[in-house]
């Protein structure tokens, strides 16, 4: 026992990845398009003002004053070429797997559709949304690489983009990415060690995603909520927000049995249930979520998978531990595991 005890085993909930938001019904895989309509564009005005970063000269962008009349077929047919140029070195960048270069070339091409179409068009819209949610996935990726700097310029541009006041003018789609780039900032600075930021962040998307229908289910949030929680020692808060993923989770599976993706999540629910209910020395909770937790995983996943066997090795400590607790209960006269 006394060597058992040498190797305390410190179980931690699981928190969700990073995600990038759906945005219609091209979901979170949907590129730009880099055909752009040549219809119903408009001369562009002379308060043209791209704000852009990165080595902008190998595509100028016009910045000039207004167009004389006689220009004005000129002037748009060049932007457009323009434009066309840009999504081609996007389009080249984004097949040679350079996500982050081709970045670049999407936000100029933002910009590019705002001089010909007009700050409140269709296309400047469509273009946001599409940015956003590269900014987003891009720089969930430089995380995972540790580039901390570039993973927070992203995600900051992105938090300004889905500002009330932006080009996204669709409210629903405006929200489901806000509420995107809030998880994100909160993962950003969790995996920071800023526990309260990252707090801040995933409290803000929970609000976010509570008071629209239209946003998506916010068990993720819950979830991640739950190991930040947990890492600050707020075990009862944590067990709160675990459960209240678990239920809405039960939930969407009865709604759509086929959301093989919400089953898989079923899993790390239990799971951080039972982490929580350990911390609190909930016992025989711990040991019902733990098998509950390890059943999902071997059915969605399969028994020699990573993330089964990291739960099943908790579950096994914490047997130990509680096997443990019930000899001292015993000896103490306590009768048992609570």
């Amino acid at each position: 026992e006394g060597g058992e005890r040498g190797r305390e085993f410190d179980p931690r909930p699981l928190g969700l990845p990073p995600r990038a938001g759906p945005i219609g019904a091209g979901g979170r895989g949907q590129e730009m398009s880099y055909r752009p309509s040549r219809s119903n564009s408009r001369q562009a005005s002379g308060r043209a003002t791209p704000v852009l970063r990165g080595d902008a000269g190998q595509i100028p962008v016009w910045q000039g004053g207004g167009y004389e009349d006689d220009d004005e077929g000129d002037q748009a047919a060049s932007l457009m070429a323009r434009l066309v140029e840009v999504e081609q070195h996007f389009a080249r960048l984004k097949n040679q797997g350079q996500h982050l270069e081709a970045l670049h070339f999407m936000e100029l091409s933002v910009f590019l559709r705002k001089q010909l179409y007009g700050a409140e068009s269709e296309e400047v819209a469509m273009a946001c949304q599409v940015f956003t949610t590269s900014c987003n996935t891009v720089a969930m990726s430089c995380l995972q690489r540790d580039d901390y700097e570039k993973a927070h310029e992203l995600l900051k541009k992105a938090e300004l983009l889905t500002e009330a006041r932006g080009y996204i003018l669709e409210d629903r789609t405006r929200l489901k990415l806000r509420a995107v780039t809030y998880n994100n900032l909160g993962c950003f600075y969790k995996r920071r060690g800023k526990l309260h930021a990252a707090l801040q962040y995933l409290d803000k998307a929970l609000k976010m995603e509570l008071s629209s229908s239209e946003v998506d289910n916010p068990a993720g949030t819950h979830l991640n909520l739950c190991a930040t929680l947990s890492q600050l020692d707020r075990h009862a808060p944590a067990l709160e927000h675990a459960q209240c993923a678990l239920e809405l989770l039960k939930r969407s599976i009865e709604q759509d049995p086929s959301a093989k993706e919400q089953a898989s999540i079923l899993a790390i629910a239990y799971h951080n249930m039972a982490v929580e209910q350990e911390h609190l020395g909930l016992w025989r909770d711990a040991m019902d979520s733990y098998r509950h937790s390890v059943g999902v995983a071997e059915q969605q996943w399969g028994t020699s998978h990573p993330k089964t066997q990291a739960i099943k090795h908790s579950w096994s400590h914490a047997k130990k531990k509680a096997a443990q607790h019930a000899r001292q209960d015993t000896r103490g006269g306590g009768g048992g595991l609570p």
